[in-house]
């Protein structure tokens, strides 16, 4: 057997990884250079959650031995949980190599059961020379990548006996319009390891085109459980603005009947937050309440309105030299006796040493303390040995910690390189944030794009200690959620240090800008 350290050097070779696995107790697939060979980041998904949505109203006891086809299964993802759920044989295949090898390195090495599962290198249309069947067929993230996407689908809706599980993009609806069923060109590239391989693809117009084309197909039920507006743009044109939709087909009526059936899409803003707004502020637009009256106006919208943030961006990142490359001159603050009282004890030239990472400009990081990179690393090291202290003060050995709201790593960056904690977990709405934070955090640092309705990827009792700077400062509705999952995920004996700015501290913060300008306070 090989060891952890053995392993991450493999799984590190063998990135960039599109799906996070973990292959045993502490060790997952996700690379801590997530750029493809073009530049493009490949984002990190929890394959589990997309499965756990489609399946658990229509297998609730799970897929007791039925067999699965996964069409472009990316590294197996999909098909290594179809057989955490209970299925027999496992059939995956993609066109890209670079998955393939993946997803043969995860069924090798990964300690739960991959007997029966096979992985090939192929595209669909070699379903043609098998006449193969299948109990549930997964046709995920390709449906909109295919030059001829209905006869794709049907090769594999032909060699599926039960359910068909359909997810992929498609064209949004702007509000107040109806879908005119249709399928629309669309260009791509073809060295992205996301990109389709054949150069052009499809666009469905949403679910009645997806519907009739299921129905055609043999198909008595189809119901659309999931569905998103996603308007945002990539800088490439029109063409790239899409929703996103996934739809259950059964051969046999009643197959779905616990399931959902949407028939709008559940909005999404996509607005990306101007350069320092705080996270509270991702949407700069306010649209009405559906509920709201003449009588009763619409509330503003907040920020948990908006599910995630920046879920398309990909915009490079502006970056500042790490502090282990500062001279000590540029520590301007810090020697003129204005930094943080906290840490004046602190070695802290020798601290920065071992920061090694850049930090982010100011519009990639919530804003905080403006242009001034000095203070930004200095304000993170401050509430990390604010945290320390009261971990070692309650004698808490803390080798798991989760930062919510990590943002671009304020302060999650100390601990991935001042403290011994093996495991350190982020999680943040903003996409961005959790892009910068795989690119550029060392690989120990997990990563989690978490909705406005909170659900960790963990199980029960996980973390040792859990922080949330400020985080509750801007949460208006969904408290009880976040506070549910904190002492869900965090282990008996655990520690949760959550801060929030209360109106004495804005209006003491207020008075003190006025009367000095900027400088430190401490929160109480």
């Amino acid at each position: 057997m090989k060891s952890d350290a053995e392993l991450q050097k493999e799984i590190q070779e063998l990135g960039p990884w599109h799906h996070r696995l973990e292959l045993r107790e502490g060790i997952y697939t996700q690379s801590s250079h997530p750029q493809d060979k073009t530049g493009m980041t490949v984002s990190i998904v929890d394959p589990v959650s997309a499965f756990d949505l489609a399946t658990s109203r229509v297998f609730p006891n799970g897929l007791q031995g039925r067999s699965f086809l996964d069409c472009a299964c990316n590294c197996g993802g999909y098909s290594f949980t179809a057989k955490d759920h209970g299925a027999g044989k496992v059939y995956g295949f993609d066109a890209r190599e670079h998955w393939i090898a993946q997803a043969r390195f995860v069924a090798e090495h990964r300690a739960a059961d991959s007997s029966d599962i096979r992985f090939e290198v192929q595209t669909l249309d070699a379903l043609h020379k098998t006449d193969q069947t299948f109990d549930i067929t997964w046709f995920s993230g390709i449906f909109y990548h295919l030059p001829d996407p209905v006869a794709s689908l049907k090769l594999a809706a032909d060699r599926t006996r039960e359910v068909l599980f359909l997810n992929t993009a498609c064209v949004p609806v702007e509000d107040g319009e109806t879908e005119t069923p249709g399928l629309v060109f669309r260009s791509e590239g073809t060295e992205q390891l996301m990109s389709g391989v054949d150069g052009i693809s499809w666009l469905p117009s949403g679910p009645k085109v997806l519907r009739n084309i299921l129905h055609w197909m043999g198909f008595e039920e189809v119901k659309t459980y999931y569905w998103v507006q996603n308007a945002d743009s990539d800088g490439q044109g029109d063409c790239t603005r899409t929703g996103r939709i996934a739809m259950a087909a059964a051969r046999e009526p009643q197959t779905l009947a616990d399931m959902q059936d949407l028939k709008q899409p559940r909005e999404l803003g996509h607005q990306s937050p101007r350069p320092g707004s705080s996270r509270k502020s991702v949407l700069s637009t306010t649209r009405a309440n559906p509920q709201a009256t003449a009588a009763s106006p619409a509330r503003p919208l907040r920020w948990e309105d908006d599910l995630s943030s920046n879920a398309r961006d990909t915009a490079p990142f502006e970056l500042v030299s790490p502090v282990s490359d500062w001279d000590e001159k540029d520590f301007v603050s810090l020697h003129a006796n204005r930094g943080p009282e906290e840490i004046r004890e602190l070695p802290v030239m020798e601290m920065a040493k071992h920061d090694t990472a850049p930090l982010p400009v100011k519009s990639d990081r919530e804003g905080y303390c403006g242009d001034n990179h000095e203070w930004y690393w200095l304000s993170g090291l401050r509430d990390y040995h604010l945290t320390q202290q009261i971990f070692e003060r309650h004698g808490a050995k803390v080798n798991r910690l989760l930062d919510i709201g990590c943002a671009s790593g304020r302060v999650l960056r100390h601990y991935a390189f001042q403290s011994d904690i093996r495991e350190l977990w982020g999680s943040d709405i903003n996409h961005r944030h959790i892009r910068f934070m795989n690119t550029h955090m060392p690989s120990h640092v997990r990563t989690v794009a978490m909705p406005c309705l909170p659900h960790l990827p963990t199980e029960d009792n996980y973390f040792d200690a859990i922080t949330a700077f400020s985080v509750f400062t801007h949460i208006d509705v969904f408290e009880t959620a976040f506070l549910a999952d904190i002492r869900r995920t965090l282990k008996p004996g655990g520690l949760a240090y959550l801060t929030i700015s209360d109106e004495s501290h804005w209006n003491a913060l207020r008075g003190k800008l006025d009367e000095d300008g900027p400088t430190w306070l401490s929160a109480s």
